[in-house]
């Protein structure tokens, strides 16, 4: 039993509650990744007083100097394609490795599309900017063994985030198109699009809101259980 306007006021202040914790997971997610290479924060979508999904910003992240030479940042709006047990998924972390096959893949062992296999034997690679692969012998000739197959697409917010750094369209009918503007940094890796600080200051703006909400629920709930208890000993 409530008094007066409180059922209004406390449903919204729960709404308000539900509203700031989906908004701190959100950017305790986005902090738990901030050193992830390539990954992209979500921030809250709101729908009244309810977060109803999250989107993803696109921004491109700081650029971060590894010397490796089979680390890749991309420069402009594309993603490079890897070759998934669950098919083809696209990403902007670009930390690979050879594996024992001499594939270009990623951390997890899937092939970077268009990368070709690397001799055994070669000294290094050398990744030009628009994503041809020359693998470099210990005489120090050069041999293409492959074009990394860049793609970009028309509107980004039509991918899905699958786990921290991988993205898949919303619907089958969304294709990419080869990449017109995007180039390869080899020897870089872009970071998160993450600013620590911001994310920091902002979860702490948060947990104040939602403790503030929390007493005002507190309070209105001490003040029904006075008034029915004020009721029995008139009754």
């Amino acid at each position: 039993m409530f008094v007066g306007p409180y059922p209004y006021q406390l449903n919204h202040t729960y709404l308000g509650m539900m509203a700031q914790e989906e908004r701190m997971n959100l950017t305790a997610n986005n902090m738990a990744n901030v050193d992830t290479p390539g990954y992209k924060k979500d921030v809250p979508i709101f729908e009244g007083y309810l977060v109803k999904q999250s989107k993803t910003y696109f921004g491109e992240g700081k650029m971060q100097y590894t010397e490796r030479d089979l680390d890749m940042a991309l420069h402009g709006p594309g993603f490079f394609q890897i070759d998934t047990a669950a098919g083809v998924r696209y990403t902007r972390n670009g930390n690979f490795k050879v594996n024992s096959d001499g594939q270009i893949v990623t951390m997890d062992g899937d092939p970077l599309i268009g990368a070709g296999f690397v001799p055994e034997g070669s000294k290094t690679v050398f990744i030009e900017p628009e994503g041809r692969i020359q693998a470099v012998n210990q005489d120090g000739e050069y041999e293409e063994v492959g074009q990394i197959e860049l793609v970009e697409f028309d509107d980004p917010n039509m991918l899905i985030k699958e786990g921290y750094d991988m993205f898949v369209p919303k619907s089958p009918a969304f294709q990419p198109q080869p990449a017109e503007a995007t180039s390869v940094e080899q020897g870089y890796l872009e970071k998160s699009n993450v600013n620590p600080v911001n994310e920091s200051v902002q979860l702490i703006e948060l947990y104040r809101v939602y403790e503030a909400l929390q007493k005002i629920v507190h309070t209105k709930q001490e003040m029904d259980e006075k008034a029915i208890g004020q009721l029995g000993k008139l009754a």
